[in-house]
């Protein structure tokens, strides 16, 4: 009952943005066909006024500004000295990140951190930018429950605006990058699926040793 409401929602709010992009495309189409009759108007009006006009001979086309040999050189030494940006130094979370492991127990580890959990074939990672990685339970996010476990965030030293995060802990400061560790804030795991339940609150178990601090912490920063 609860998905067939939510399904209705969702027809009557894809009805609504049709009626409304309905109404802006007459609205486009009138507003182009008013330009449309100005500017053939204007066009009359040119022709008007050149055919009355005193019938003096045009200007001659100015003629097109030849370069110098030591002109040419200048604008080649200029685009030689021009920087390149190759976005190679740019910082990457995900720098050379590499899988371990699979059943029992799967490792995430990159240029920046280690990640060693449990229940390996139960989750998987993604890659949300440059600065984020979510580790997520794969069953409970293909039912559409999201799945995630925990996000490790990157920020600049001196930036704190992951204190508007909801649930969140510093990790560490690494090389100029403090790192967070962000959790859920609501149910993200299928109530329907026995062992996805179980997969996710064994996995999360391990999540919660980051946020406390603890010495056998599952993400080890480098």
């Amino acid at each position: 009952m609860f998905r067939l409401k939510a399904f209705n929602l969702r027809c009557r709010v894809l009805r609504l943005k049709a009626l409304i992009c309905g109404d802006r495309i007459a609205h486009n189409e009138m507003t182009m066909t008013k330009k449309m009759i100005a500017l053939l108007m204007s066009i009359m009006l040119v022709l008007a006024f050149t055919a009355c006009g005193s019938g003096s001979e045009p200007e001659p086309e100015a003629e097109p500004e030849v370069q110098t040999e030591e002109q040419t050189e200048q604008t080649e030494q200029t685009e030689e000295q021009a920087p390149e940006t190759t976005g190679s130094e740019e910082y990457n979370i995900a720098s050379n990140l590499m899988l371990a492991g699979g059943g029992a127990e799967k490792a995430i580890d990159t240029d920046y951190f280690t990640i060693t959990l449990t229940h390996g074939s139960s989750w998987d990672y993604e890659v949300d930018s440059n600065t984020s990685i979510t580790i997520y339970n794969v069953a409970s996010r293909d039912a559409d429950y999201g799945g995630r476990l925990v996000s490790i965030l990157a920020f600049d030293a001196g930036d704190t605006s992951y204190e508007v995060l909801p649930s969140y802990n510093v990790i560490g400061e690494k090389n100029g990058k403090v790192y967070i560790a962000e959790y859920p804030s609501d149910v993200q795991v299928d109530p329907s699926n026995d062992q996805a339940v179980e997969d996710y609150e064994a996995v999360f178990q391990e999540v919660k040793k980051i946020q406390e601090g603890a010495a056998d912490s599952p993400l080890v920063l480098k």
